[in-house]
């Protein structure tokens, strides 16, 4: 027994400033209590005090805690636990008691703090409620979860790793990650690297690797991990998943090898037919020089060589639409009258038994647009078309080209006056590749490449009435161009990589990505090689690889898309 032979005003006064409830008992029933406990409660102390504490504690735990209540109330050894209250409201609370036996009043009593643990009980019910939520999230993902420690050794895996490696999670757990991985050589380590990356609190996201399965096989998967942290800012575990994508990988590699040799085939077969059209153009030529024909033959080679030129067309946009899926052009610096110019010489040729009255207007002479060396062919199809439309033999078109009110886009017209487009097939003519629309049949390919062209520079090509609202009146093609700009001036970019590097290829290829969306060449990315001796570099020099330095700005280790997009954004912005 503590604190024996205390004034129970001295008492009062220490426990009314206590922040838990504290309540004296003596002889079963309540002799005292402290503000905080009436408050917890919500009854006065008129009506706690002389009452049975027992009576506050609800039924359930009357039963369920009968042996503690029984020593609390009436101080033989009582313990502390845990029970329910019921406050006046009838909510129910649930607390803990400390009782200390005491004298009170020259007679044995009981002293309990009591500490209301409602909330606390709440957020332990929700966190476990969300842990088995989690747990049983994680054990039915189809996506394979891999818990690793600070080693790269498997602590926990679910189900769908198990079936991705087909070796269960008995045999798993305990061994390190780089079993499952290539086995290292030569300085490459993928297990290893991602652990470091770990370690260094980075993230790793879709890293495509082959894999090993229990049966020996090799999949592929793509894989992402991420540094768990508890509390402090050391990692503590490392969590990772993988993707099977061997199939997908499997049928990009398939289309790979027949689009290469579908573009093989039609090269040749492209390259073949232009030379058995030019040489029967050739042939009709001569016959229509060297021999004195009927005027009904005339027509028939004149029509012949018509058709034969078409084709030639034809053939010459097919050829154009495989560069472009391969190779499209690099944009640069451009003025459009030259390509005004080269456009209106080739189509004049093309329709030597007509007159092209080609009419073009550059409101600047030094007008210039981000475009390339082809831009004239842009220019020749949509005239072509025109022309080949209108069946007068006097064509009239006009061409204009003048900076947009943004300053950010130059406008072009070119305006016919043939038999125009009809409103539903406005939009169809230009994309003709992969559509089944018989009210395009006989149109060519012209302006599909047009199309093509306009797109890869970032601009946009639509048709309008010449006369609004009369399609029969004739058409106008408006395309915008981006308007040429010159290339911020920024530092190089230094990007040390090393052929043993898992991160070096995909941060490379998502770099250059980031490069071209802003619009910057690919050209200021200076490589260094630090496996090749004469680099003056070597890798324990770095933090990690790859290491990016741009400006007195420096990256390390595997970058997302967005960290590149940002940190280029930012050497921009710092380079004025």
């Amino acid at each position: 027994m503590v604190g024996t032979g205390q004034d129970p005003n001295q008492l009062q006064k220490v426990i009314d400033v206590v922040h838990d409830g504290v309540v004296v008992i003596q002889d079963e029933d309540i002799v005292m209590i402290n503000e905080a406990f009436s408050g917890m409660i919500g009854l006065s102390g008129d009506d706690l005090l002389d009452s049975a504490f027992e009576d506050l504690i609800d039924s359930m735990s009357r039963r369920r805690d009968k042996d503690a209540i029984k020593a609390l109330v009436t101080g033989e050894s009582p313990k502390r636990f845990n029970t329910r209250l019921v406050s006046k409201s009838g909510a129910v609370l649930h607390v803990e008691i400390h009782p200390e036996e005491i004298e009170f009043d020259g007679a044995p009593a009981v002293i309990a703090a009591i500490r209301d643990v409602t909330e606390r009980i709440a957020l332990e019910s929700t966190v476990t409620e969300l842990e088995n939520r989690f747990a049983t999230l994680y054990d039915m993902s189809p996506v394979a979860y891999f818990t690793l420690n600070r080693d790269g050794i498997i602590e926990q895996v679910n189900a769908a790793a198990e079936e991705l490696t087909g070796c269960p999670a008995s045999e798993m757990i305990g061994k390190s990650l780089s079993e499952f991985l290539p086995a290292p050589e030569n300085g490459y380590d993928p297990a290893g690297d991602i652990v470091k990356e770990a370690l260094r609190g980075k993230a790793v996201k879709n890293l495509e690797l082959e894999m090993r399965c229990k049966d020996g096989k090799t999949i592929w998967a793509s894989i992402s991990s991420r540094p768990f942290t508890s509390g402090t800012d050391r990692p503590t575990e490392i969590g990772l998943t993988a993707v099977d994508v061997t199939r997908r990988r499997k049928m990009e590699q398939e289309l790979r090898v027949e689009s290469e040799r579908a573009n093989l085939y039609m090269e040749v077969m492209t390259q073949d037919l232009n030379m058995v059209n030019q040489n029967a153009l050739f042939a009709l030529e001569d016959i229509s020089i060297s021999v004195d024909l009927p005027e009904r033959l005339k027509n028939v080679v004149s029509e012949t060589a018509w058709s034969l030129r078409r084709a030639g067309r034809m053939i010459a946009n097919m050829g154009v639409l495989i560069s472009l899926d391969q190779k499209p052009p690099e944009k640069m610096r451009t003025a459009l009258n030259p390509h005004f110019k080269k456009a209106i010489n080739e189509a004049q040729r093309d329709f030597a038994w007509k007159s092209l009255n080609i009419k073009a207007e550059v409101g600047d002479k030094a007008l210039e647009v981000s475009g390339h060396p082809f831009m004239w062919y842009i220019f020749f199809n949509i005239i072509h078309h025109s022309a080949s439309s209108d069946t007068s033999n006097e064509v009239n078109i006009g061409m204009k080209a003048r900076l947009d009110e943004s300053g950010e886009m130059v406008r072009i017209e070119v305006v016919d006056e043939g038999p125009g487009i009809r409103d539903e097939i406005k939009a169809d003519i230009f994309r003709r590749e992969g559509a089944h629309l018989d009210h395009l049949q006989g149109s060519g390919l012209g302006l599909t490449v047009v199309d093509r062209y306009i797109r890869n520079l970032g601009g946009q090509i639509w048709v309008e009435d010449r006369v609004p609202g009369k399609p029969e009146k004739g058409s106008k093609f408006v395309v915008l161009l981006p308007a040429w700009k010159e290339e911020l001036a920024i530092p190089p970019i230094v990007f040390y990589k090393s052929d043993h590097c898992i991160f070096c290829g995909p941060v490379l290829e998502s770099l250059t990505h980031v490069l071209k969306e802003l619009g910057i060449s690919a050209s200021v990315i200076n490589l260094v090689n630090v496996d090749d001796p004469d680099s003056g570099v070597v890798e324990d020099d770095l933090p990690a690889l790859p290491t990016i330095r741009l400006g007195s700005h420096e990256l390390s280790g595997f970058q997302t898309e967005d960290d590149l997009r940002s940190a280029v954004s930012t050497m921009i912005l710092m380079s004025g």
